[in-house]
């Protein structure tokens, strides 16, 4: 799948999460519109009561734009390949990119800090765990 695809997907996927909101309006309106009995009632609500089109149509455009830059990097870096994936991206778009943003590393590079370098220089040891080196890489 190309890239563009993917984020094609992941903006769909963050539609999703809007068209659910709209539709759960939709089905507050409908029970509104009925009595305890199921029938009709003589002066049923408007619509617009249960449906805010400002917020939603803002909503849709920013969960559309989140969702497709998710699903764009994550199919950048390799991380992602498939369709449901990018959509389920889309979807979760914005808890992704909050949790991606607490990471301290990431947090860093968004504002422009330079990320610390490890204790131990990045230079593993026998055991799997990492040592310190001096400079040029030996002891």
């Amino acid at each position: 799948m190309s890239w563009w695809q993917s984020g094609l997907f992941g903006a769909g996927g963050g539609l999703s999460v809007e068209l659910l909101a709209v539709f759960r309006g939709c089905m507050q309106w409908q029970a509104a519109r009925r009595t305890a009995s199921g029938r009709r009632r003589a002066r049923p609500p408007a619509l617009w009561h249960y449906l805010d089109t400002a917020a939603h149509a803002c909503l849709a455009v920013l969960r559309a734009g989140m969702g497709a830059a998710t699903a764009l990097l994550f199919a950048a870096t390799g991380q992602i390949s498939g369709a449901y994936a990018a959509v389920a991206l889309g979807v979760s778009a914005p808890a992704v990119l909050a949790t991606l943003g607490a990471v301290p590393q990431v947090a860093n590079l968004v504002a422009g800090s330079p990320v610390p370098a490890p204790a131990n220089n990045g230079v593993p040891r026998g055991d799997g765990t990492l040592e310190a080196t001096g400079p040029g890489g030996g002891q």
